[in-house]
């Protein structure tokens, strides 16, 4: 065997062993590559979610909430007059139509001090629009009571609800209850930017959730309801429809 031949074949070997290399080398480059897009995918579809969901951060009560932490008060009457709790949900069609009619009535006379006026929020339309508009709407209007603005909020919200309502819809969009309501009612500056963090970081989705377990606990199941000192009334008995006559025949089953 001559030396040139040999030679030809020792280089043949080495070019087979670098193109082995390489391809092994490729191989291991494109698995990792493809691991890295798996992860970063994962990363996004989580950012996503939690952008879209409302990431839930460090828990607050309200500062109106009531002793019990399982309501949030509007306003307080004079020693001795009774208590009025108005249970509700955002989606209601009922309870926007209940807010607009009554609910100024039953803030003045709060205010005017002949009953305490307190509200439970509750989310069980969201089961039946299957969105999340209740829940985030209860979340929101605790989160502007820091602003001190929480019965205004509230009233916006009612005034904003969707209408026809549909299953499947948002109900109330971020931007609404995030920046559009909180304009409306005043809330600015650094009280803004406090409320979008609690909304944003979904603070006071605790408390929401323990109103509404409160309210089941309390025997109610429909909305809007009222109860004076825990007695759940009837409005339908009422003679005089009217925000007088209402208000009246609260006072009168006190």
């Amino acid at each position: 065997m001559s030396s040139q031949a040999s030679n030809r074949r020792e280089q043949l070997r080495r070019q087979q062993e670098a193109a082995q290399k390489a391809k092994r080398t490729q191989r291991i480059v494109g698995i990792v590559a493809a691991v890295v897009v798996i992860v970063l995918v994962g990363i996004l579809v989580f950012a996503l979610v939690n952008a879209a969901n409302g990431s839930k951060g460090a828990q607050v009560t309200p500062p109106n909430a009531n002793a019990d932490k399982n309501a949030l008060v509007v306003a307080k009457g004079r020693e001795g007059t009774p208590l009025v709790t108005l249970y509700a949900d955002y989606q209601c069609s009922a309870c926007a139509s209940f807010e607009e009619n009554y609910g100024t009535m039953l803030e003045n006379t709060a205010k005017a001090g002949d009953w305490t006026l307190q509200t439970k929020t509750m989310t069980f339309m969201e089961d039946r629009l299957r969105n999340t508009a209740s829940l985030r709407a209860a979340v929101a209007a605790s989160c502007s009571d820091a602003a001190g603005v929480y019965w205004a909020y509230n009233r916006e919200v009612f005034a904003n609800q969707e209408s026809p309502q549909a299953p499947n819809t948002p109900g109330y969009t971020d931007e609404l209850l995030r920046d559009t309501i909180p304009a409306k009612v005043g809330i600015t500056g650094d009280a803004l930017t406090s409320f979008q963090q609690c909304y944003d970081q979904r603070a006071t989705n605790d408390f929401v959730e323990g109103v509404e377990r409160s309210a089941y606990d309390d025997g109610v199941n429909t909305t809007p309801t009222i109860t004076v000192n825990g007695k759940k009334l009837d409005l339908n008995q009422a003679k005089n429809a009217t925000p007088a006559g209402i208000r009246q025949f609260i006072l009168d089953n006190a």
